[in-house]
């Protein structure tokens, strides 16, 4: 049993109609509204890290295909999503924080051509918790170390990366002190 407590926004999220639900826990999970659709009917929630840890185990218990069709979701660090302005909010906000929006030349090129590599080695983008990530030079090594990683190796590491977003997402977005955004508000209503 949780014991931790529970938000007003968290209230709202269990008691709100499940559409609206919906749209306030997708964007915890990039671009795979599949995971949300699956978690919500598991409320309530008794608080952010009981709602992290449900769609962590949603995409835990889904088979590979729908993992590495998550995995594929993700857009690529300072990639082609990035440059044509189509990222979610919370990439373009996590991203931007080490400076990937706005890189060197060079700095830009070497990500380029690990994010092709990496693509090659394992079929999808790279993913990395970006709130725990605390430097450019940081991430390019745990980028470089995380290509020699074997498939499993990896396909484990990516899986706890994503955790790890989740539960900052869900802190941020529901733990204490968070607020409805304006766009939602109306929708909790219906």
């Amino acid at each position: 049993m949780d014991h931790c407590p529970m938000t007003n926004m968290l209230d709202v999220v269990n008691t709100a109609p499940r559409l609206a639900a919906l749209a306030m826990i997708e964007p915890l999970v990039e671009r795979s509204p599949w995971v949300a659709a699956t978690t919500v009917d598991k409320r309530p929630f008794a608080c952010d890290e009981a709602l992290a840890r449900a769609l962590v185990e949603t995409i835990l218990c889904a088979g590979l295909r729908q993992q590495l069709a998550l995995f594929n979701a993700h857009p690529e660090l300072a990639g082609k999503e990035a440059v044509e302005g189509r990222m979610t909010e919370a990439s373009i906000s996590e991203q931007g924080r080490l400076g990937l929006l706005t890189l060197s030349s060079a700095d830009a090129s070497r990500l380029t051509r690990l994010n092709a590599a990496y693509r090659d080695r394992f079929g999808h983008p790279f993913i990395i918790a970006l709130h725990r990530t605390p430097d450019l030079p940081s991430l390019f090594a745990i980028f470089e170390r995380r290509l020699a990683a074997t498939l499993l190796e990896e396909h484990t590491a990516t899986l706890a990366e994503i955790a790890s977003v989740i539960r900052f997402r869900a802190a941020r977005a529901f733990g204490t002190g968070a607020k409805l955004p304006e766009n939602l508000a109306a929708a909790t209503l219906e």
